[in-house]
């Protein structure tokens, strides 16, 4: 009896938990959604200090607010380098649905907010008047990376498939610690339930990257956030669903009911961890 309650306690106390995390995670997200991302990594930089920005095709009439405790004469170099029909996003987003690191850490420039754009240039001005810009390119998944080599003068994007596979990575490895460590604490451990977990997640983490290059990025479908939000809630509920039925009739060693709620409190902890897990994945996938 003794046994019972404590495990009854037990799971009390870990759907306490997963409740407390979903909320959590329910306002991360809405003060920090998924948004548009542009890693720029210099290899062979100058060997001076430089700023790098992405420039943005000019209309629209966008203003942002400048970075403000930086050197105001690269600022205006960097304006003044400007092709005619483009301009420094630095200049015209920043703070606007947009933020980027031009100054960089270890030679990596981080772009990312809703208003990132789509098609882009990118522009380095060294302290000592040094320029360069980029031919046009163009972001086809939710995050991109762009290799930029100053000795050699060249920037290049990975093929579109290791890009979907580095965006898939990024949401399927949190996915499975997390909804793993559910599996184990709902005592459901075993060599069928972890190759049904493993296939199910693959199928529905697979569909969801796909969605997220080609619905919201392709065919621009979130160009607000907002909207965003609502088109990926309800993507969030199919895939818990999905998972759910799967797990209700192919798990093993347990009642229909019990492997039903496992796939919806997985599913829960995983949405809740996911906004800060996801972004800590992909930050470790840059240097692959």
């Amino acid at each position: 009896m003794n046994g019972r309650r404590m495990k009854r306690l037990g799971r009390s106390f870990l759907l306490f938990c997963m409740a407390a995390l979903l909320l959590a995670g329910t306002a991360l997200a809405n003060s920090a959604p998924p948004d548009y991302r542009v890693d720029v990594k210099v290899i062979n930089g100058p060997g001076e200090a430089y700023y790098l920005d992405l420039l943005e095709q000019a209309g629209g009439g966008r203003t942002g607010n400048p970075p403000e405790g930086l050197d105001q004469e690269l600022l205006g170099a960097m304006a003044a380098a400007a092709p005619p029909g483009w301009r420094p996003c630095a200049l015209s987003a920043m703070g606007n649905h947009y933020n980027g690191d031009i100054v960089g850490v270890n030679g990596v420039h981080t772009f990312h907010g809703m208003n990132t754009p789509r098609v882009f240039r990118i522009l380095m001005v060294t302290e000592s008047g040094e320029k360069w810009i980029s031919e046009p390119l163009e972001r086809e998944v939710m995050h991109s990376l762009v290799t930029v080599d100053w000795e050699a003068g060249t920037a290049k994007m990975p093929p579109k498939w290791i890009a979907l596979v580095r965006q898939l990575l990024a949401t399927l490895i949190p996915t499975l610690v997390v909804e793993g460590l559910v599996l184990l604490a709902f005592g459901l451990s075993s060599k069928r339930n972890w190759l049904v977990f493993l296939l199910a997640n693959l199928a529905t983490q697979g569909a969801l990257s796909w969605f997220l290059a080609t619905a919201l990025v392709q065919r621009g479908f979130a160009d607000t956030m907002p909207f965003a939000l609502l088109f990926m809630i309800p993507v969030e509920l199919l895939i818990a669903a999905v998972e759910a039925n799967i797990y209700q009739h192919k798990f093993r060693g347990c009642s229909m009911r019990r492997a039903f709620w496992y796939g919806i409190a997985a599913n829960a902890s995983s949405y809740a961890l996911g906004w800060i897990a996801v972004r800590l994945v992909w930050a470790g996938l840059l240097p692959l």
